[in-house]
C-alpha cells in the first residue's frame, strides 16, 4: 500500500535553483503569482552555475556603452547573433539567438545593479569582439538571491521532481519525492518552468554537478514536449585526466585560451594543426579542439592515462608568473580549491595529462523566444533548453542563456497563468507515477544500482563520445535494449525512504537510460559531421542535405524522429554544398 502523497499548490513551479530558476522564480513573483522552486539539493549550492568560472555575452558595443568596458561600438546583436549561428553550425533558432542577443544586456545590467562583480571584459575563441564579462557564479547567485529577497518565493529543497501531471494535452503539476523526508509529493501548477541544467552525468568524466543528470529533458519528452539538437553534447577539451583526484578539473583548458598552451600527442606533435591551422589550440572553438584530442586518442597516440598532453614549457616562466598574478580565473596558480604547487602540478615544469570531458547540453527541450515548449503550461529556460547553441556553443554564451531565458520563461509563464484554468489532476495518473518512483524500494532481485549507473556511463563513453560511426551506434542501440530490460529492476540495498541515496540513483538511472538512447538515435540519423558531433563514417559537413534540425518526440513510449529544415530571415545560411569538416580530411588520417 503506497503511502498518500502530500499535496503542495502554487501558480507557478519552477524546477531547479540555479541562475536560470532563480530569475525565473523572481519574474514569476514580480507578477503577484504564487511560485516555488525545487532543487534535488541547497538553492544557491546546486547546480552548474555557483560553481562556474563564468563570462556572461553581452553585444561589444554594450559592453562598451553601458558597463564602461573595453569593448568595441561595431559591434551589434545581429552580428554577435551571426557569430552565434556560424559557431552553432547553423543549427540554432534563430528566434531564440536573436531574442538572446538582444536581451542580454538589460539582464546582466540588473545582476550588476544587485550587486554581482565584474573583473573586466573577455574575448573567446569564435567571437568576432570582446563580449563576455568577466564574474563568477558565486557572485552571480549572490546578486539573484538579492534579487528574490525582494519578492516572495517558496522553496523546496531536497526535492526530486520525477513526473510532469498533464489533463487534455495541458501541464498542470508535478509529481516526484522529498529526498529529505522520503515522502512522495504532487504539486499542482497552472504552469512549469524548467531550469534542470543538462545531461552532463551521462558520462563518467565530467565537468558538470551531480544533480545534472536529464531530468527536465526527460519529463518534457514524457510529457509530450519535443526536443531538439540532442545529438550534440559538448565536450570541453583539455580537461584533467590524471591524477584521479583532480580528474574532470578544467584549468589546463583555462590556461591554454589564457596564455596559450600547446596540445601534444605522445610523439610530440602539435596535432590541432591537421584541424585548424590558422587559429590552433587558443583560438580555435571547443568541438573541433575536443574532436581532435579524441582523434588522437583513439588512435592510440596519446598518454598511458588515455588523455593527450597540455604543455606551457614553451612560454617563459617570467610571462606564466605575472598571469597567475593577473588572471582571476587561477590566482598564484590556484584554480578552485587546488593549489597546483602543492599538487605538483605547475604549469611551469610538467605536461598536463588531459582531454575532453562531457561540459554542457547543446540540445534540449525545443522553445521559441518566449520560452515556451510545444506542450502549454510548460516553459524551460537555460542549458534544459534547445535552440539557442546549435552544435556547439560559445563561451559565455551557457549563463546568458540561463538569465535571458529565465526572465522570458517567467513572464510568458506568469502571462499564461492569467488566464490558465484551475488544475485537474488525473488520480489515475498521480498513482501511476507514484507506484512507479517506489518500485526500487521492493525489488528484491536485480541490478545493482551503482553498477547499473556504471554501465550506462560506459555505454555512453564507448559509442556517442565526440567521435562516432554507423557500428558504435547500433552497438550502443542492442546495448541500450539489454539495459532497458534491467532498468525496471535495479535494487537496492537501503530500503528505507529518509535521504536514500541509492533511491535517487535508481530514479536518475532511468532518465539518464532514455537521454543515452534519444542521443543514440538522433546521432544515428544525422549522415554527415557538424558541431560535436564527428562521424568517420560522414566525415563531412553537408549543407545540401543537412542543413536541419531533429526533432524528438515521445510517440506512445517510442523514441521518434523527424527532421525540419533550418529556416532564417535575418541571419546568413551557408552556401548549400558538403564541405570538409574542417581542416585538410588528407591530414587529418594521417
Amino acid at each position: 500500500m503506497l503511502a498518500e502523497p502530500k499535496v503542495i499548490e502554487t501558480d507557478v513551479l519552477v524546477i531547479g535553483s540555479g541562475g536560470a530558476g532563480s530569475r525565473a522564480a523572481i519574474e514569476v513573483a514580480r507578477n503577484g503569482l504564487a511560485v516555488l522552486i525545487t532543487t534535488k539539493g541547497v538553492s544557491g549550492k546546486s547546480g552548474d552555475t555557483p560553481s562556474a568560472d563564468m563570462d556572461i555575452n553581452v553585444p561589444s558595443r554594450d559592453a562598451k556603452e553601458i558597463f564602461g568596458l573595453d569593448g568595441d561600438i561595431m559591434d551589434t546583436p545581429d552580428s554577435f547573433a551571426q557569430d552565434i549561428f556560424q559557431a552553432g553550425k547553423y543549427m540554432n533558432n534563430e528566434e531564440v539567438v536573436l531574442t538572446l542577443c538582444t536581451n542580454a544586456s538589460k539582464y546582466v545590467k540588473e545582476l550588476i545593479d544587485w550587486g554581482m562583480d565584474i573583473t573586466g571584459l573577455t574575448q573567446g575563441p569564435g567571437h568576432k569582439f570582446p563580449r563576455g564579462i568577466a564574474s563568477t557564479g558565486r557572485s552571480m547567485m549572490s546578486a539573484l538571491k538579492r534579487g528574490m529577497r525582494q519578492c516572495k518565493i517558496d522553496l523546496a529543497e531536497y526535492t526530486m521532481v520525477t513526473n510532469l501531471l498533464t489533463r487534455n494535452g495541458r501541464v498542470v503539476g508535478a509529481v516526484g519525492i522529498n529526498i529529505r523526508s522520503g515522502d512522495l509529493l504532487v504539486i499542482r501548477a497552472k504552469a512549469v518552468i524548467l531550469a534542470t541544467g543538462g545531461a552532463m552525468r551521462l558520462y563518467p568524466l565530467v565537468t558538470a554537478a551531480e544533480e545534472l543528470t536529464g531530468d527536465g529533458m526527460f519529463i518534457a519528452y514524457q510529457a509530450g514536449a519535443e526536443l531538439v539538437d540532442m545529438e550534440f553534447p559538448m565536450f570541453l577539451p583539455a580537461c584533467v585526466y590524471w591524477p584521479e583526484s583532480m580528474k574532470g578539473v578544467i584549468f589546463p583548458y583555462v590556461f591554454s585560451t589564457v596564455v596559450g598552451g600547446w596540445w601534444l600527442n605522445r610523439f610530440g606533435e602539435r596535432f590541432i594543426e591537421k584541424w585548424d591551422p590558422t587559429r590552433m589550440e587558443r583560438d580555435t572553438t571547443r568541438d573541433i579542439a575536443a574532436i581532435a584530442q579524441s582523434m588522437e586518442i583513439s588512435r592510440k597516440r596519446g598518454g598511458q592515462h588515455g588523455g593527450i598532453f597540455v604543455s606551457f614549457k614553451h612560454i617563459p616562466d617570467e610571462i606564466m608568473e605575472y598571469s597567475a598574478r593577473v588572471c582571476p580565473w587561477w590566482p598564484n596558480f590556484i584554480y578552485g580549491q587546488f593549489n597546483l604547487l602543492e599538487f605538483d602540478m605547475d604549469p611551469r615544469k610538467v605536461a598536463y595529462e588531459a582531454g575532453p570531458a562531457a561540459h554542457y547540453w547543446n540540445g534540449g527541450v525545443k522553445v521559441n523566444g518566449k520560452g515556451e515548449t510545444s506542450v502549454p503550461g510548460l516553459y524551460a529556460a537555460g542549458e534544459v533548453q534547445g535552440g539557442t547553441q546549435g552544435a556547439n556553443r560559445l563561451a559565455g554564451n551557457g549563463v546568458a542563456e540561463c538569465l535571458v531565458f529565465g526572465a522570458l520563461a517567467g513572464s510568458s509563464a506568469a502571462a499564461y497563468v492569467k488566464d490558465a484554468p484551475e488544475p485537474d489532476i488525473d488520480g489515475a495518473q498521480v498513482d501511476m507515477y507514484c507506484e512507479q518512483i517506489c518500485r526500487p524500494l521492493s525489488q528484491k532481485t536485480g541490478s545493482d544500482v551503482f553498477e547499473f549507473r556504471k554501465r550506462i556511463q560506459d555505454t555512453a563513453s564507448d559509442y556517442i563520445g565526440p567521435i562516432r560511426d554507423k557500428h558504435g551506434l547500433v552497438s550502443c542501440i542492442g546495448e541500450i535494449e539489454k539495459l532497458n530490460d534491467e532498468a525496471v529492476h535495479q535494487t537496492i540495498k537501503n530500503k528505507g525512504k529518509v535521504f536514500n541515496s541509492e533511491w535517487v540513483l535508481a530514479l536518475e538511472n532511468e532518465v539518464m537510460l532514455r537521454i543515452l538512447e534519444i542521443v543514440t538515435r538522433a546521432s544515428l540519423l544525422r549522415k554527415e559531421s557538424r558541431g560535436a558531433l564527428y562521424r568517420t563514417d560522414y566525415p563531412d559537413t553537408d549543407n545540401k542535405d543537412w542543413l536541419k534540425n531533429i526533432i524528438i518526440t515521445n510517440r506512445n513510449g517510442q523514441v521518434s524522429l523527424e527532421t525540419k529544415p533550418v529556416v532564417t530571415s535575418r541571419l546568413q545560411l551557408p552556401k548549400p554544398e558538403k564541405v570538409p569538416y574542417l581542416g585538410s580530411s588528407k591530414r587529418r588520417f594521417t
